[in-house]
């Protein structure tokens, strides 16, 4: 595939600042899985199969959530609450006005790891991607969170690999979206029961998938990025807009990049912007255009590990990051009275656990 054309945009985003780290003790090979932003604080998914909790701009600890029995595969943020899936097969809804060392206010249990979940706009629909189980079978649970003994719906015929990522539209309550291992992306309708009649839409990308979403103004588009370190951009209505091949290939255009480390659609700019990574832990900031991309910014000297984790909200003007290395990073737009210094200011995670 040809070289992707990229051009420098530095005044696209204010510029984003390291204000602090959170940092592995020495002896510590925890890696950082996830990293988002709650109405508490930082909250992280790490190797040792805990969420831990931070204050936002000193990454401070302030305790951390206990119940997963195995790696911890999501996380995500909704008012007062976290919602944490494992491949234990169980997915946590905890109440955040509680205490941290408190039980989950809910829990959803499958018999098969949860690859990844999300909950609708209106709070009204659970949905989880599982892997593969031992008869071949890859199933998506719906649940009505109101009633979380068992799962409403399961569909279990749509992908034949892994369910790597489950994504609810973000207007229309009863949509999602689900992206395999197998190369599909398939668009649901979870107001019908039957699995045949609720698949709207079938893409194969031809690449196995390891993050999906919808973007645009309606959220009428959809990317998909693969294990493969591929990117495309389709519509709803599964027609392909672009295929941008191996994102790595942009290390041509002087722009270093080893992952892919996920996209972010900015409903103020109408924007999609891109993720991507070091194996030294740099993050470059993208524009990705219908063909092209534009370099906005690099974010460095937060990490020494591959990033697994970024969340990021444009319009308050910050982003947190989490990576192998164990550190747990925030940047914002505004200056830092003192800019982080490799030891200095660093925190120490007290935790301990071992690499996948």
């Amino acid at each position: 595939m040809a070289r992707i054309p990229v051009s420098q945009a530095p005044t696209l985003l204010p510029k984003f600042n390291l204000h602090a780290r959170a940092n592995p003790q020495p002896s510590s090979d925890t890696y950082v899985y996830d990293a988002i932003k709650t109405d508490i604080g930082i909250a992280a998914s790490t190797s040792d199969m805990c969420v831990k909790f931070f204050e936002p701009s000193t990454l401070q600890t302030k305790g951390q959530l206990n119940y997963h029995s195995d790696q911890i595969t999501e996380i995500k943020a909704r008012p007062n609450s976290l919602l944490s899936a494992s491949s234990d097969g169980h997915i946590a809804i905890w109440d955040l006005r509680q205490a941290l060392s408190a039980a989950p206010a809910l829990v959803f249990k499958t018999k098969d790891p949860v690859l990844s979940f999300d909950m609708s706009i209106d709070d009204t629909l659970l949905v989880s991607g599982s892997a593969l189980d031992k008869d071949y079978c890859a199933k998506i649970n719906l649940w009505d969170p109101r009633v979380a003994a068992q799962p409403i719906a399961v569909y279990e015929n749509s992908h034949s690999e892994d369910i790597s990522q489950i994504r609810c539209h973000p207007s229309a309550p009863r949509q999602f979206l689900s992206g395999s291992s197998d190369g599909l992306l398939c668009t649901f309708d979870a107001l019908q029961a039957d699995e045949d009649e609720a698949l709207l839409y079938v893409a194969n990308t031809g690449a196995s998938i390891s993050g999906c979403g919808y973007f645009g103004p309606n959220s009428q588009y959809i990317f998909a990025q693969s294990d493969m370190e591929t990117l495309q951009l389709w519509t709803n209505e599964a027609t392909q807009l672009a295929d941008f091949g191996d994102v790595r290939d942009l290390a041509e255009s002087g722009v270093p990049t080893d992952y892919i480390i996920g996209c972010k659609y900015d409903p103020l700019t109408e924007r999609l912007y891109l993720a991507a990574g070091t194996n030294e832990g740099d993050i470059h900031l993208l524009h990705v255009g219908a063909g092209s991309f534009e370099h906005i910014q690099a974010l460095q000297s937060g990490h020494s590990g591959i990033v697994r984790g970024l969340s990021w909200d444009l319009s308050q003007g910050w982003v947190v990051s989490g990576a192998e290395d164990g550190r747990v990073s925030w940047w914002a737009t505004t200056v830092p009275a003192q800019p982080p210094s490799p030891l200095a200011q660093a925190v120490s995670l007290t935790v301990s656990g071992q690499k996948d």
